[in-house]
């Protein structure tokens, strides 16, 4: 229960900002050509992940005089492989990796050292915010490497209990 609560707590004491991609990597295998590939025989492989977080206050000072924001750094990646694939890289055909930055501002109640309730909200719900964006990023970048399309559903789903 105390975890629901620290999320409760987050839910509650941050704004969404700003989301913004931060670096992004896309490649092909070389010599492979998707567009005189059968591609039946590939599948797709996804990654999703908390990379980092940071608190920072305007001028990156934290002081409770200025607005301070708290920034969850998030990984997501996908992967076109041979269906039987064991993942050595030299079954990977494409991939596509990028780190989003989803950041929030604090309400002037909420204790920038409620650690707990910080990593519950970047564990539980930053991807939330991230995900329409990794969601357009990862099938423009499909559409322009000529790779077969991957609609993600609109909403992520978690395997959570």
């Amino acid at each position: 229960m105390a975890h629901k609560d620290a999320l409760q707590r987050a839910i509650k004491g941050l704004s969404v900002h700003d989301v913004y991609l931060k670096n992004s990597a896309v490649f092909t295998k070389d010599e492979w050509d998707p567009k005189r590939t059968d591609s039946s025989m590939l599948v797709y492989q996804f990654m999703t992940g908390v990379e980092k977080s940071e608190i920072f206050g305007i001028g990156e000072e934290v002081d409770s005089n200025v607005k301070n924001f708290f920034a969850i750094y998030i990984k997501v990646g996908c992967r076109l492989v041979a269906e039987t694939s064991d993942t050595d890289s030299e079954t990977i055909f494409a991939q596509i990796e990028a780190t989003f930055i989803a950041e929030y501002v604090f309400s002037p109640d909420f204790s920038v050292t409620d650690d707990e309730a910080l990593t519950a909200f970047a564990i539980e719900n930053a991807s939330f915010h991230v995900w329409p964006y990794w969601r357009e990023y990862l099938m423009a970048s499909c559409t322009r490497l000529n790779l077969p399309k991957v609609a993600l559903p609109v909403r992520q789903f978690t395997s959570r209990v």
